[in-house]
Parts: C-alpha cells; structure tokens; sequence
C-alpha cells in the first residue's frame, strides 16, 4: 500500500467514529435508544442499513458469479429473496412494528403464556444470540479475513483484531443510531468503490463486449441465462427454494433477525413498510451491479483452473489490477461492507442478552446508565468472541456457509415463520422445539454427521461395535452428489413433523394471552375462536387480506426487477425493456398499495 491508500483508510476510520460519536448521546437514554434508536429511524436509513447487513463486502457475489453465473446467485437466494421480501413488506413489517418490542425474544411472553414462556424467552435470547448471531458474525469475519487480509499482507487474525477492534468501538459507542446510519455510510463507500474497480476490470479486459463474447464462448450460452436454470436448479430444487421463500419472513436473517429490529425501530408502520421496500430494490438489484462487473471481467481475464482459491479472488484482482488511490478505496469498501454486517448482527445478537437476560430477569429495576453500561461490555465481549470463532473457519469451506447461513441453518424452523403468526394453536412447546433443533438439525444435514462425531470418536466406536461410523449422514452441501433440495427436503418435512406433532399433544395457550396478541398485533390466519371471543365480525376479519394479493404484485416487482438486471447485463436489450416495463408497473401498484394500507390501518387506530 502507499502513502495514499493508508490516508484513504485513516479517513474512513475518522468518519464512521465520528458519526458514532454524534449520535453518543442520543443512545445513551436507555435500552430502547441502544438497540431500537429511540423507534425514529426513517424509511430510508432502514432500507441501506438492512441491505448492509445482507452484503458484507460483497465477494460471495464475485465468486457465485464467477463459479456459476446467474445461476449461483438464484441458488444462493435470489429465488427465496423475490417471494419473502415483499411478503415481509407488507404482512410481517408492519405486525413487527404494531408488537412494540425491543426483541423478538419478547415476542414469546407476547405470543405465549405461564412460566414455560418466560423460561424459554431466556433460553431463546442465548440460542438466538450465540447459535445465530454469533455464527453469522464469525462467517463475515471469515470472509473478511480471507478477502482483506492479501490485500493488506496481514493474517486474518491481525485484520480480526485490528479492524475487529474498530467495529466493536464504534457499535458500542452509539448501539443502533451508529449501526444504522454509518451503515448508510459503509454501503455507499462498497458501491462507490466496487463501482470504479468493476468499470476498470472490463477497461482492461477489452470493453464490455469483448466480455461478453469471452464469458459466452468459454462459459457458454446458459452462463449468463436471466431466468433460473442450470444444472443445479432442477424442477425440484427450484421447487425448494419458492417454498422456502414462502416461509423465510420466519428467518432470523430474514423477517425476524436484525431486519425486525429495523421495523421495531421504524418512526411508525408506513416507514416500516418503505424501509422494507426499499430494501428489496437495494438488496436484489443495485448491491448486485458493481460485482456483475467484476465477476464478468475476471471471467474474460481467468479460466477457473487459474483460480485455485475462489474465494481470494476480489482480493486477488485487486492486488494485480487495482491502483493507487483506488486500491485504498477498494480496501476501505470491502472492510466497510464487512464492518456494517458485523456491527448490524453484532448489536441484535446482544439486544438479546441484555433486554432478555439482564433487564428481564436478572435486573428488571436497573437504572438506564448501568444498562447502557452492560450493553456496551456485551456487545464488545459477544463480537470478540465471534471474531475468535471467525478466525477458526477455513478460507476452503466457506463456499459451504454461504448456503449453510442462507438456507440450511434455518430450514428446520421456518414452518413456525407462519405457525405462529396465523396460527391460534401453535403453542411455546412446539415454537421451543422448531427454534432450538434449528442449528443442530441443519448443522448435521449439512456437513454430516462426520463434522459432528470426531474421527477418533468414529474409529474407537466402530472398534466397539464392529461397525462403520464414517459417512452414517451424508454431508449434503456436497451439491454435485445432493441436490439442493435433498438437503432442504429433509430438514423442512422433519420441522413440520415435529413442530405440529408437538402441538397437537400440547395444550393451547391461554385465551387471555391469545386474546392481548390478537388486539396488538391483528394478525391474519386462522384464529376464529379467539376472534370470536373478541366479537369481531367476519368482515373485520378480512379486512387484511388484501395485503396478500398487494404481496403478490411484490412478488412480480422484485422477480421482474432481478431478470431485468440479469437482461441488462447479458446484452439482451428487448428482454431487459420488456422486463424493465414490467417490474415499473407492478412495482408501482405495489408500493402505492402497501402505503394506502398502512394509512388505512393507522386510521382504524386513530378511531379506536
């Protein structure tokens, strides 16, 4: 690096500390300033702050892109993103928002009643904060060890410990006022950068249509196909991916991790429904435009045989191509992008630990300075440990996470995703069983059971029993021997089967409990008896229901948004026009009936 890239990096250190340190105060009123600044986030810092929590520094693009094309991306999510996105706009934003929580750990004791509900809210808050947030900070931290550190020269302990260090200084300084809005910051700076760098790459590798003709005569036609296809997006495997975009609102990396605590911390429902929104845009479209360009230009530049490592391989480009000024640009994008991630996941994960834990059950009566107080000391402790974590994952598997995070971790628990919300029966027995077997169900059919029983556990039983311990389930993110849906099948008929199974040899919850969740949160579903209880009329039963045909108008939006881009950038201007007019006439209804609905409940409150 030169003299000009390390000020470039100086600078942005300076920034996002400085922009912590102006909103200091604002968080310092108390838990729900810390980890829901105060409910006064607007439309549009929700939208670049939840896109910033998905991103991270973006290579996982680069690489599913070089690797497979289009196709990688629609594995990866881009199928179950186009169906929950506006699912979570319209019907789970808004509840999220009405339910006036600070976590969704406090949804339980909302949702579910007697001690059994306040016990499991406290074993949820450390299941949620270690097995999801501390698991989803140690990946990025990988990824951003593998991709930073050979820019920089550095071991991805050191850029753990050093970068790692800043990011915990500046969430704990500000908790979400810092979060949301240097994330505001941090998306911008990786766009701007990656940006640049991509138009540089397809300069140097001929000009775009020198690209294109590379891509398609060493990658062929169906490289750069719009629609989903290829050869790991079989029928089934489709399939699998819309059903699980149905139910991926329940996902705490979806509707219910930190994109939840952005709608609980929304100024009221409408910007909760525009963050959301927006968000969708941000995250399948315009995130995905600076790294197209990179991945197509390192296709024309590299066959994958030259690419041993691919998930080097932005580091790798940029090292060879990149030049003073924007090589400390491109550096300071990438650890931006991994820095919003961390410090978005990193705040939530510890939103658990101190308002379900400390607040809830071990000091309810403490004052807002010494809850500030622990709030800082466990979101510094929580995000050390995780880069811990972070640095044991190897650069070799990290291919493996991206879907273990994305798909399998949550597969065996998203039935509750609807169960729950539409569902009067669905009981906290059946949500303890969906939620906890989430992690080492999906964990097991991912990486097999070879990942969980050691090797010399393996060898010392099959001497005791005389028989073969290696391979007993098979690793299923082996996709070039198990299909996608193999994998997602297994996991998604087992949650059903044990989740309602659970329910049914259960008692309900109180209708008292039921009766309160119902008033607050007027959910659609099933919930006659309790609605009957209420005396509301059939009419007023329906009357949410159209959100479900505005959720379908998201559905074509978004899907026609993201085949445009793909058009776009395979040169096939009348499809990209056909499909560009398209998502702009659905995503016009969309959007205008997603605001007459929140002014349309907003005023049936008003009434009341």
């Amino acid at each position: 690096m030169k003299a000009l890239d390390w000020i470039i990096l100086l600078l942005y250190c300076v920034a996002i500390l400085g922009l912590a340190g102006y909103f200091r105060k604002r968080a310092s009123g108390g838990i729900v300033e810390f980890f829901a600044a105060g409910r006064d986030l607007p439309w549009w810092v929700i939208g670049f702050a939840d896109v910033a929590g998905y991103t991270g520094g973006g290579q996982g693009f680069v690489m599913l892109i070089f690797l497979s094309g289009y196709s990688g991306l629609w594995l990866m999510a881009w199928l179950s993103w186009v169906i929950w996105m506006p699912l979570v706009a319209v019907i789970w934003a808004p509840m999220w928002r009405r339910l006036g929580v600070v976590t969704t750990g406090e949804f339980i004791e909302r949702r579910y009643s007697g001690r059994l509900a306040k016990n499991y809210r406290s074993i949820y808050a450390v299941y949620a904060c270690f097995a999801w947030g501390v698991v989803s900070v140690a990946y990025v931290s990988a990824w951003m060890g593998a991709t930073a550190g050979p820019v920089l020269g550095w071991s991805t302990h050191k850029i753990l410990f050093v970068f790692g260090a800043l990011t915990i200084l500046y969430t704990l300084m500000a908790g979400l006022f810092a979060v949301a809005y240097n994330d505001v910051l941090q998306f911008v700076i990786l766009m701007g950068g990656n940006l640049a760098f991509g138009l540089l790459l397809v300069h140097r590798a001929g000009g775009m249509a020198v690209v294109l003709a590379k891509v398609q005569a060493t990658r062929g036609a169906g490289f750069l196909a719009a629609l989903p296809s290829g050869s790991g997006l079989k029928a089934a495997t489709v399939i699998a991916l819309c059903v699980q975009g149905i139910f991926f609102a329940g996902s705490p990396f979806a509707g219910e991790g930190w994109t939840a605590q952005r709608f609980m911390a929304a100024r009221d429902e409408k910007h909760a429904i525009l963050g959301q929104i927006s968000n969708g845009i941000l995250a399948l479209a315009v995130r995905l435009i600076p790294f197209i360009l990179i991945a197509l230009a390192a296709v024309a530049l590299f066959t994958p045989a030259e690419v041993p490592i691919p998930a080097t391989l932005w580091g790798d480009l940029v090292k060879q191509y990149a030049p003073t000024g924007l090589f400390g640009l491109l550096l300071v994008s990438s650890l931006a992008g991994y820095m919003a991630a961390i410090s978005s996941i990193g705040n939530w994960a510890a939103s658990y630990l101190v308002n379900d834990i400390y607040v809830h059950r071990l000091r309810p009566n403490a004052s807002k300075k010494q809850v500030i107080s622990v709030s800082r000391w466990t979101t510094g402790l929580l995000l050390g440990f995780a880069f811990i974590v972070g640095g044991l994952i190897r650069t070799d598997q990290l291919d493996r996470w991206v879907l273990f995070i994305n798909s399998s971790l949550i597969v065996f628990s998203l039935p509750l995703a609807w169960l729950k919300w539409f569902w009067w029966r669905t009981n906290g027995i059946a949500d303890m069983v969906g939620v906890l077997g989430g992690f080492p169900a999906g964990y097991l059919i991912w990486f097999g059971s070879d990942a969980v029983l050691p090797q010399t556990l393996r060898i010392h039983l099959s001497l005791i029993t005389h028989s073969n311990w290696n391979g007993l389930i098979p690793a299923f993110s082996d996709l070039d021997r198990y299909p996608f849906w193999m994998g997602f099948g297994v996991l998604f008929i087992a949650g059903w089967i044990m989740i309602l199974g659970v329910t049914m040899l259960t008692s309900p919850e109180s209708m008292s409990t039921l009766t309160s969740f119902y008033e607050r949160v007027r959910p659609i579903g099933f919930w006659r008896p309790v609605s009957n209880t209420l005396g509301i009329s059939p009419a007023d039963r329906m009357r949410a229901w159209p959100s479900v045909t505005t959720a379908l108008f998201g559905v074509a939006f978004y899907f026609l948004l993201t085949i445009a881009l793909f058009e776009a950038f395979g040169a096939h201007q009348v499809a990209c026009a056909f499909s560009g007019v398209g998502a702009c006439a659905t995503g016009v209804i969309f959007s205008l009936r997603s605001i007459r609905s929140a002014h349309l409940e907003h005023g049936r409150q008003e009434l009341k």
